[in-house]
């Protein structure tokens, strides 16, 4: 069975169209024309990300920032965390 954690994302809508996207665990961003998209992109970019991360030797750090080590994707914890989204909010006035 594969590894998987939950992480943080913030979505935003655009002036211009669409939905800009933040790993705001990992510093990571997309894009996309709808919400779906931009989840999905938001999910490549990340698993490409911690692919990288594993390539240049820079994983461990990585996983640090998450509250994680290799030890514990080994044995399957798992870190619960919230998703979260901006949404827009009416001013009073």
């Amino acid at each position: 069975m594969e590894n998987q954690i939950l992480l943080n994302i913030s979505i935003k809508k655009e002036p211009e169209g669409g939905y800009s996207v933040i790993c705001t665990d990992l510093d990571v961003a997309s894009q996309g024309e709808t919400i779906d998209e931009a989840i999905d992109n938001i999910k490549e970019a990340v698993e490409l990300y911690l692919e990288s991360a594993e390539e240049v030797g820079i994983i461990d750090d990585v996983l640090d920032r998450l509250g994680l080590t290799r030890e514990d994707l080994k044995k399957g914890v798992s870190v619960p965390k919230i998703l979260k989204t901006e949404i827009p909010v009416r001013l009073a006035g």
